[in-house]
């Protein structure tokens, strides 16, 4: 158990599979350096055998029987070798030695006829034989005299030399991995730990977060590298969670009042109803208050759910292809008794043959909403509200859609939360103008969920414009 827990970081994870790599590739680059030494150490002794060889040869010469003897006037050097490392001979070509100096002291080398042959057939052969406990290398190579090979010269050093040299470089390599790899560990998880402490820095903030404080930054000053982009994210997850839970609260803090409200009004209207006995037009009046209220709790709780489906599952769209202008005056004829009965004008101004690829519903709810708006909050007699509607521009894929009234308009502070939940511009006039301040917001969910949006233009005094845009067909 204790082994598993220091294995869990992520650093042991980094450093073991560092050092795994580096032991991979200092065992391929070690058999490979020490493959090359050998190689190297071998074609070394190789070039001294065949001088060796050249210079036996050079003092050779032929007499008149027909016999190999070395020059008067240059004797061999080569009578007393190192006792025990090396040798060399001369073979006539019957195989017979006619001359040698070292062999007995490495172990009487024998001749092998094979070798012998090839040599005398004018080839050079290099061997490798074991004479009791010592390896030997042994030259063989043909005397050539007067383009005639007249007999065979053989050299032979041992190989303990370069196989004691060998079996160093070997010790070298099996003691210097093993430390390699330990000062590795021990740097590669230093350089782990440093490079991810600011991921343990994320983690214990994250793990100090909490629903009710979401206040906490990491403001960490690191470069722009994937851990630099990992706590920027953090940090700016954590104000987007910060900014949720503050509309969330207030969002439950407003729906509450907004329903308490019609509650208190109807339990006020119960206890004086029972309090003592009415007459029964005054019990048809409580029943009618209540009923308004009942009536306007349901709307409420009706635009509540609404929003929530559309936070939680986002909104199921019955898309199909639909005529806009025919769709926009049908809802201008709906709308105009009520303009009427306040004595407002309202105009109209639709292109002909506007067509998108919506959901009819949806978009009579977007426009019902800012038509009622429109109407509802422009106080003035001789104010006029008016709707057009046209392409955005020429050839555009665009549909926009414009109701515009000469209301109050919004002061300029108001305007970035006009489409938040249960926002009023005027507080005092909402109960008694029925507003919940839900219809933006959700006027602006089913816009979005188009693929389009509503926005807002208004100068205080001189009315306001909201702005639908939907997407064409071909969208």
């Amino acid at each position: 158990m204790a082994l598993r827990n220091w294995l869990r970081p992520v650093r042991v994870h980094l450093t073991l599979w560092y050092v795994l790599l580096l032991a991979v590739v200092l065992t391929v680059f070690s058999g490979a350096l020490y493959l090359a030494l050998r190689i190297t150490l071998y074609d070394d002794l190789d070039n001294i055998l065949r001088s060796s060889a050249a210079l036996v040869a050079a003092a050779l010469e032929v007499n008149d029987q027909g016999h190999l003897t070395a020059e008067p006037e240059q004797p061999l050097q080569w009578n007393n070798p190192k006792q025990g490392e090396h040798f060399w001979r001369i073979m006539n070509p019957l195989g017979q030695v006619v001359e040698q100096a070292g062999v007995h002291d490495m172990g009487n080398v024998p001749i092998d006829p094979a070798v012998l042959a090839v040599a005398l057939s004018g080839q050079e052969v290099f061997q490798t034989v074991r004479v009791e406990d010592t390896l030997i290398r042994i030259y063989t190579a043909p005397v050539v005299h007067g383009g005639q090979v007249v007999g065979v010269v053989q050299e032979g050093l041992s190989l303990d030399d370069v196989h004691q040299t060998l079996a160093a470089f070997r010790w070298t390599l099996a003691l210097a991995l093993p430390v390699t790899l330990a000062l590795a560990s021990v740097g590669g998880l230093f350089l782990a730990s440093r490079a991810l402490r600011p991921v343990d820095q994320i983690t214990r903030t994250a793990q100090s977060i909490s629903a009710h404080d979401l206040s906490q930054r990491l403001n960490l000053n690191l470069p722009d590298d994937e851990l630099g982009r990992l706590a920027r994210t953090f940090d700016a997850m954590i104000a987007r969670l910060d900014d949720a839970f503050r509309r969330q609260r207030r969002f439950t803090a407003d729906a509450s009042h907004e329903l308490r409200t019609p509650l208190t009004i109807i339990k006020g209207d119960l206890s004086l109803a029972l309090a003592r006995p009415r007459d029964a037009d005054y019990y048809r009046q409580v029943l009618a208050e209540m009923d308004e209220e009942v009536d306007q709790m349901s709307h409420l709780v009706e635009r509540l759910l609404a929003l929530a489906r559309a936070d939680a599952e986002g909104i199921s769209l019955h898309r199909r292809t639909v005529d806009l202008s025919a769709l926009l005056t049908d809802l201008i004829e709906q709308t105009r008794p009520l303009a009427e009965a306040k004595g407002l004008a309202l105009t109209v101004q639709i292109a002909p043959d506007l067509t998108v690829s919506v959901d009819p519903d949806a978009v009579t709810q977007v426009v019902l909403n800012l038509l009622d708006n429109a109407i509802k909050y422009t106080y003035t007699p001789s104010g006029r509200v008016r709707l057009s509607a046209h392409c955005a521009r020429p050839g555009s894929s665009e549909i926009l859609v414009a109701i515009s009234d000469s209301g109050p308009g919004i002061p300029a502070e108001h305007l970035p939360h006009i489409f938040d939940r249960f926002y009023r511009v005027d507080r005092a006039r909402s109960r008694e103008l029925g507003g919940a301040g839900l219809g933006l917001s959700i006027a602006r969910e089913l816009a979005r969920a188009h693929g389009g949006d509503i926005t807002v233009h208004s100068i205080p005094g001189e009315g306001s414009t909201f702005t639908v845009r939907l997407p064409s067909p071909g969208d």
